[in-house]
């Protein structure tokens, strides 16, 4: 078996793999576009291939975000895209895959972060090679009232303003939280997040933030809610009012905003099976989990996860 990078590999290849693990098609010209935008990839585009006799059997991608210590920025190392062809499962390819970027991230890194599902059988692989869990994304729910706001949500494309309103939301966290430069055309060409859920939010005229949200079954879903000051409200009952459904869920939320959420009558879960797992890369004793927070302010924006 022998590892080398995309530009070895075949489009065919690469789509059989991210079909089996992520249900969508890549290709070569896909990273490449992704390479151009993204500057938290490196320029080889960050993603290692297990090939044996011709085949490819397995992927493992890497990149380097920035990250929100308690004692300032860092760059960090992401695992990203771990795939292996059913067929090929325990057998090794992985951890082999994950030896190679650990060693490539290491060299400029302290710190790794993977997001996955403890649900996957891969969670028990990452726990072997010291991943720990530092951050459970949680949720927020409520059944919807009958309620009356003059809220509007207008479909503008403004990113430097939803950038500017999520940093000013984040400014007391830590963890993933830098919104890149580039985000918005970064999610065009990735796909996801799908920046037409995006609407900026208005009272009185006047812009209070924006959300990210759409209908799904019985329930609006909420991806991410960023509130000018003491508009938070405005916008959460501006959402129940516009919608239809039964339910309204909030996903990705802003532990920042907690208190104010669960104020406003929503109920607040963590136990789910999401994850964001850290690795110190070091030999060292130190406790990233110290570092980064954890629990009380560890936070990655829906932009923000690879």
């Amino acid at each position: 078996m022998e590892i080398v990078h995309y530009d070895e590999v075949k489009d065919s290849d690469m789509t059989e793999l991210t079909l089996a693990c992520f249900q969508h098609a890549y290709s070569k010209r896909h990273l490449e576009e992704m390479i151009e935008l993204d500057t938290r990839l490196p320029g080889w585009g960050g993603e290692l291939y297990a090939v044996e006799n011709g085949r490819v059997l397995a992927m493992v991608g890497l990149l380097y975000p920035k990250a929100e210590t308690k004692e300032g920025p860092v760059t960090v190392g992401g695992i990203r895209n771990v795939c292996c062809r059913p067929s090929e499962s325990k057998k090794g390819v992985t951890t082999e895959l994950l030896k190679e970027a650990h060693d490539i991230l290491r060299e400029k890194v302290r710190y790794s972060f993977l997001m996955t599902s403890d649900s996957l059988v891969a969670s028990s692989l990452y726990k072997k090679f010291g991943y720990k869990d530092i951050h459970v994304p949680a949720k927020a729910y409520k059944k919807i009232g009958k309620l009356d706001s003059d809220v509007r949500f207008e479909e503008e494309e403004d990113p430097e303003y939803i950038r500017s309103v999520y940093h000013n939301s984040v400014s007391s966290l830590t963890g993933l939280v830098k919104r890149e430069e580039e985000y918005w055309d970064l999610a065009e060409v990735r796909g996801w997040p799908d920046n037409e859920e995006v609407k900026i939010a208005y009272k009185d005229g006047e812009r209070i933030g924006y959300a990210m949200f759409n209908s799904s079954r019985n329930h609006l879903t909420v991806k991410e809610v960023g509130a000018e000051d003491g508009h938070l409200s405005d916008i959460l009952n501006g959402l129940e009012s516009f919608s239809e459904k039964e339910m309204i869920v909030l996903t990705h939320v802003n532990p920042a905003y907690k208190e104010d959420i669960i104020e406003e009558g929503y109920n607040w879960t963590e136990d789910m099976w999401s994850r964001i797992k850290v690795k110190n890369l070091e030999d060292d004793p130190s406790n990233p989990l110290e570092r980064f927070g954890a629990a009380e302010t560890f936070h990655a924006g829906i932009y923000e996860y690879y």
